[in-house]
């Protein structure tokens, strides 16, 4: 019933282009709130082709949404929408008013940023193991900051790509993580802070930990050009 240039102007800060990455977005309400439902009161045609939709959403958070953990909080708001046809009568676009309500709801008002999504794509290419992708995604004056004592006992600094992609290198050889599970963010204006639940083996010491990092990313014009990491107490498992 969509069209092929259908868009969706959902959760956050841009709008879903497509139609399946607009299904998926659909699913992802279905794994995030089982009992989601919207309820229609009223729709008003605006014109031949343009209608809005006076309606009320509720559901419970108590599965996984944009790869974050629930946090069992319940949304319930009202809202209009508004859905426009082509001359077809095929749909090209759904928008509803307001895009951030749901996040804010449950917990998550942070991903309204749209420094926040960036960030959590950074987390997604690191845990496919892109770094390649990482690095396109940082300032060519990057700055890393770490301050992770089982990485080395003192904190060090990492200035620009070819340093930083040092630093994965690095990573990599003294870390195997069978754990990365961001599980929250919170942002303002270019400052984006998250907090990660890790679990890895330590190749150096042969030993298996468990930490919570506390990461800080500086956002600008599109690009991270500041990252600071900081380890929580290691958990020996």
């Amino acid at each position: 019933m969509c069209a092929e240039n259908y868009t969706d102007l959902n959760v956050g800060p841009a709008p879903t282009k497509g139609i399946q990455a607009s299904i998926d977005l659909y699913k992802q309400f279905e794994t995030a709130f089982p009992d989601f439902k919207i309820t229609i009161n009223e729709i008003a045609p605006v014109s031949s082709t343009r209608f809005l939709l006076r309606v009320t959403v509720t559901g419970t958070n108590t599965g996984s949404f944009m790869g974050m953990p629930p946090t069992g909080k319940p949304m319930k708001f009202d809202d209009s929408d508004v859905v426009e046809l082509n001359a077809e009568g095929k749909a090209v676009s759904h928008a509803i008013t307001n895009t951030g309500e749901p996040l804010r709801q449950i917990g998550y008002g942070s991903f309204n940023n749209p420094n926040t999504g960036l960030v959590m794509t950074v987390y997604e290419k690191f845990g496919k193991g892109d770094i390649e992708g990482v690095l396109a995604m940082c300032d060519d004056k990057v700055a890393f900051d770490i301050q992770d004592r089982m990485f080395d006992s003192k904190a060090r600094m990492f200035n620009g790509k070819a340093e930083v992609g040092n630093f994965f290198k690095e990573l990599a050889a003294k870390a195997k993580y069978s754990k990365f599970q961001p599980t929250r963010f919170v942002a303002d204006g270019e400052d984006v802070f998250a907090l990660i639940d890790a679990e890895y083996a330590h190749t150096p010491s042969g030993k298996n930990y468990a930490t919570t990092y506390t990461h800080h990313f500086k956002v600008a014009n599109g690009k991270v050009t500041f990252f600071r990491g900081v380890d929580d107490y290691q958990v020996q498992k």
